[in-house]
């Protein structure tokens, strides 16, 4: 499949960048490494008429620790992400959860501002022209219809990414650039819970760099696929916990793959504040977010499936961070 005719811009820097994207918003996609987006377009799922190119903007690619802070370029790559000793040894979830995502090409090609953004995923949508011309156009294709539950009149795409999960565990904040400055906030609001637009970046905005703080918890990523590479998650999880006197003090929950964003599970968290986690609390938590998610089926694996891989993801995690 080929890809579509677009006007193709190389920024010299963010500002140039945000001034072009304000312009023509709806009709403009940032390019980082494209794993995502040129598959979609070759797809005629996103039809962009101009590609701005954020590689050509300097020093958005850096991996620096600022006293109690780790700083994380958009433009990192996620292969740099994994390889780097200082990831490795503050935030190991992080390095393990990045050599998770698809294949090689994928890793060095990926980077982490571009799989914090990307979009959200459907069977209905995800698929070629031709596959799609024998239903109505989709909320997400510009329709008035949602294929996966046809009465709501909203889009239940699925949110499927390795990376956000682990950084909202890890409470990451991003900093963001656009027309109006700079702005710093929690990872976990970028996303809107709304399959049809996902992230609440404002007009003309780009994501600059995650914000990570220094922590002394444990934490796991736990994802469950079909196949051990290239594929997005069935489900995945990301477990964040710490500890004082043996007892849960702080506990974060994250799931992908079950909703239209990264979900954080709070009820759970708070069943856990104060637990040593014996088996009585990890048999009942595990057994509870089986009914706290609600996923759809947007793809060929049913809720009930999912509704259960949930409950079997959050003992094993659990029981490996005892």
């Amino acid at each position: 499949m080929r890809l579509p005719k677009f006007e193709y811009i190389e920024p010299k820097s963010l500002r140039e960048a945000v001034k072009i994207l304000s312009a023509h918003p709806s009709e403009t996609s940032l390019l980082a490494g494209g794993t995502d987006l040129l598959v979609n377009m070759k797809y005629g799922v996103v039809k962009p008429t101009t590609l701005i190119n954020l590689r050509s903007i300097p020093k958005l690619n850096y991996i620096l620790e600022e006293k109690e802070t780790l700083r994380i370029g958009s433009l990192t790559s996620l292969h740099d992400l994994y390889t780097s000793p200082l990831i490795q040894e503050k935030f190991p979830i992080l390095s393990q959860a990045a050599r998770e995502v698809g294949a090689f090409a994928h890793q060095v090609m990926g980077t982490i501002g571009g799989n914090l953004c990307q979009g959200n995923r459907c069977r209905f949508y995800n698929q070629s022209p031709f596959w799609r011309s024998v239903r109505p156009p989709c909320f997400k294709a510009g329709g008035e219809i949602c294929h996966v539950i046809k009465k709501p009149k909203e889009c239940h795409s699925t949110y499927c990414g390795d990376m956000a999960p682990v950084l909202i565990a890890l409470g990451a904040r991003v900093k963001a650039i656009g027309p109006q400055g700079e702005r710093i906030f929690p990872l976990k609001r970028l996303y809107t819970q709304n399959g049809k637009k996902p992230l609440s970046l404002r007009k003309g905005e780009i994501l600059k760099e995650v914000l990570l703080s220094q922590s002394s918890g444990k934490s796991i990523y736990l994802k469950w696929r079909w196949r051990g590479s290239i594929e997005y998650p069935i489900v995945s999880l990301a477990l964040y916990i710490e500890k004082e006197e043996n007892k849960i003090s702080l506990a974060r929950v994250v799931f992908s793959g079950v909703g239209e964003g990264p979900l954080e599970i709070s009820e759970i968290e708070k069943r856990l504040l104060g637990s040593t986690l014996e088996d009585s609390i990890i048999d009942s938590v595990s057994e509870q977010v089986t009914k706290l998610v609600s996923p759809m089926r947007t793809s060929i694996y049913s809720p009930a499936y999912k509704r259960k891989m949930a409950g079997i993801l959050l003992r094993e995690g659990l029981d490996k961070l005892k």
